[in-house]
């Protein structure tokens, strides 16, 4: 077909080309609107359940105010026994009905404090109302009194059966007799020993562990230095027999009363002389140390007399009294041949090389020192002396320091 080219063609070729273009344009539009639409997700109410109807609730209907009435007023007899007539004023319930005295110490019991018109409420008898306050009676109507509504109490049958006595599936308690030796009755408690003289009644253990007691048939105790424990043991721990001093007591007494070493100097206790076998001395053995001397007695007789060294100004040597406890070889050569334990205690010292600092009469290896205040307290003399010394004392003499 041939398209003509004259002006009316020309014309209409244009405004054809013209609609083509604007349908064109109409239809890109309306493929680039679908394609947005369809990406989107709308919600409607229409996708939303159903919103449920509320009911209505009716109105309340509110009643009309009634006058308020007295309070009844209910008898004496009706009122509850809370304490023990407590709420009747009487005296058992003081402190608890109208009783501020608790509380406040300016009022008296059931008396508080005046009110307005110059009434007291002291007056008032039941915490319930049941007396009013005088002049105010006429301002209220008669009260009247009200029924108890409750029905009489009545006894209630015990469904109980009644209580039986039980016995007691026990055996009987019996006397267990005690495993100890009784302790010896006290008839006679000895007297102490004269302080003079040389002689002395002397107690050797027969028991590996003797009791020692604070008086004849008392209770036990133990002897002790610093807290620390010092139990009668036989043999002692250097292989000795157990040996006391008596200072009240003699053969046939049921009990003695001896020294024991222990702080302070001069413990005493009471033993049971079933324990221990009789012995005695006659010979004493002083040491003065205000002129460091060791004498040896026997009665008024002086059998030995030599120089000695005693404890310097910061150990000085204790006054005191004790025994020849034990005897035994010189630990070192700084001690001599021998050593005499006394029973004593040092003073000064709470430990001499790491024990328990006990006076001791012993040898010496600076016999230059004789004389003099040197030692730790212990008495020092010469080696040959020593050995005499030591085979002239039966254990458990007297020892006396003097000053």
């Amino acid at each position: 077909m041939r398209i003509g080219t004259s002006r009316k063609d020309r014309l209409g070729f244009v405004v054809f080309a013209a609609l083509a273009s604007l349908l064109a344009i109409l239809v890109v539009t309306n493929l680039n609107n679908e394609s947005t639409e369809s990406a989107q997700s709308v919600g409607t109410f229409a996708d939303q359940a159903p919103a449920t109807v509320v009911p209505q609730t009716a109105a309340l209907a509110i009643p009309a105010s009634t006058p308020t009435t007295a309070p009844a007023v209910i008898p004496a007899a009706a009122a509850p026994d809370e304490d023990a007539g407590g709420v009747d004023g009487s005296a058992a319930d003081d402190g608890a009905a109208g009783d501020t005295s608790a509380e406040d110490p300016g009022t008296e019991a059931g008396d508080e404090a005046p009110v307005g018109d110059g009434t007291s409420t002291g007056d008032t008898t039941s915490a319930q109302g049941d007396s009013t306050v005088s002049g105010s009676a006429d301002a209220q109507p008669a009260a009247t009194a009200v029924p108890n509504p409750q029905a009489p109490a009545t006894a209630v049958p015990n469904p109980q059966a009644p209580a039986t006595a039980v016995p007691n599936p026990q055996a009987p308690a019996t006397a267990v007799p005690n495993p100890q030796a009784p302790v010896a009755p006290v008839s006679n408690v000895p007297a102490d020993a004269p302080s003079g003289g040389t002689f002395t009644h002397t107690l050797v253990a027969s028991v590996s562990r003797p009791t020692l007691h604070t008086t004849p048939g008392g209770p036990a105790f133990t002897p002790t230095f610093n807290g620390t424990a010092l139990p009668a043991v036989n043999p002692t721990v250097f292989g000795n027999a157990l040996v006391y001093r008596v200072i009240a007591g003699q053969p046939g007494d049921a009990w003695a009363k001896v020294y024991v070493p222990a702080r302070p100097n001069g413990t005493t206790a009471w033993v049971q002389t079933s324990q221990f076998n009789w012995g005695s001395s006659n010979r004493m053995l002083q040491i003065n140390v205000s002129n460091n001397t060791v004498t040896v007695f026997e009665g008024s007789n002086v059998l030995l007399t030599t120089a000695a060294v005693t404890g310097k100004s910061s150990s000085r040597t204790p006054l005191a009294n004790g025994w020849v406890e034990e005897i035994m070889a010189g630990p070192s050569s700084a001690y001599g041949p021998r050593l005499i334990s006394l029973g004593i205690f040092s003073d000064a010292l709470n430990s001499f090389g790491g024990s328990i600092p006990k006076i001791a009469l012993h040898g010496t290896n600076n016999p230059s020192l004789m004389g003099q205040y040197a030692s730790n307290g212990c008495i020092r003399v010469r080696n040959e002396i020593i050995s005499q010394i030591a085979g002239m004392m039966p254990i458990g003499s007297k020892v006396v320091i003097v000053g």
